[in-house]
């Protein structure tokens, strides 16, 4: 390049300095990968964004909550820390503890909403607006808790089972710009319980003002995968199911005798599923 060429150069930099955008801003958004690789192709961040709100729809034994496992164990292989928060169905690390994870920078967190508040069982001791006002004060403790683990900086992918709660918009506004500001991956799982249970929980559709403060929501099926919204990409778009993708899911309908079977242990008391059995994963 020559002299006058550089010169020229770098009066247009100077002269439309204002309009030009920096190197973070043109970067490619960062994200975590799923290891689901036709949905991370798809999306742009190449798996779940980081700095945004991700909304996982899907019933028992669908693998929701099994693919942000296997998300989860990737990023503290690579040194990094993940929260989870439970809600009326316990999260047990004990399949990535199987996969060599390091479970000192896993963190399972017990819902503060407690069963015992009759929110889940639908309690009839306690009058309308006492189940409104305890549905209120669920609503703010899961709010502060994401929150504080954002606020910490020290945890870079978080998940949340809502359960039967939904956070209202300012609350998810005032988390969107919090997971931007500290780049955390925040993501929220909402499900309807399957065939087998006495109670059906509906899954929480979200759409209009409220589907926009998420850039990713998923829906998964017994078929495939329906990617709903996903920013700077066509969508609805579906996924068909795969034989590589069984791999990620945990089987709600899983019997102890399975575990024992696939684990090859015929004593009981070697096998370390015995210890907690029902709380094998989430199993959607």
């Amino acid at each position: 390049m020559s002299l006058e060429s550089s010169e020229t150069l770098q009066e247009l930099k100077e002269r439309f300095a204002e309009h030009l955008c920096s190197p973070e801003e043109v970067r490619h958004p960062e994200g975590v990968a799923t290891g689901l690789e036709a949905l991370d192709r798809f999306l742009f961040w190449n798996g779940i964004p980081k700095g945004a709100l991700t909304l996982f729809n899907g019933s028992l034994g669908t693998g929701a909550t099994s693919l942000w496992l296997e998300a989860a164990h990737r990023m503290v292989k690579a040194g990094k820390w993940v929260a989870w928060i439970n809600h009326d169905v316990p999260l047990s690390p004990l399949p990535l503890k199987q996969k060599g994870m390091n479970l000192g920078h896993f963190v399972s967190i017990e819902s503060p909403v407690s069963k015992s508040s009759g929110l889940s069982s639908g309690s009839s001791t306690k009058s309308a607006d006492e189940i409104k006002s305890d549905e209120k004060a669920a609503q703010e403790k899961i709010f502060w808790l994401l929150q504080e683990l954002m606020s910490s900086s020290l945890f870079e992918l978080v998940g949340c089972d809502l359960g039967d709660q939904q956070l209202k918009d300012h609350q998810l506004r005032k988390l969107q710009a919090q997971a931007r500001d500290s780049n955390v991956a925040l993501v929220f799982f909402s499900q309807s319980q399957g065939a087998g249970h006495s109670q059906q929980r509906p899954q929480h559709r979200v759409r209009g003002s409220t589907a926009s403060i998420f850039s990713l929501i998923v829906s998964f099926q017994k078929k495939r995968i329906l990617i709903e919204r996903a920013l700077h990409r066509p969508t609805p778009h579906s996924l068909p199911r795969s034989v590589s993708y069984a791999r990620f899911i945990i089987n709600a309908n899983t019997t102890l005798g399975d575990i024992n079977r696939e684990t090859g242990s015929d004593n009981g008391n070697e096998n370390p599923l015995l210890e907690t059995p029902r709380n094998f994963g989430s199993g959607y």
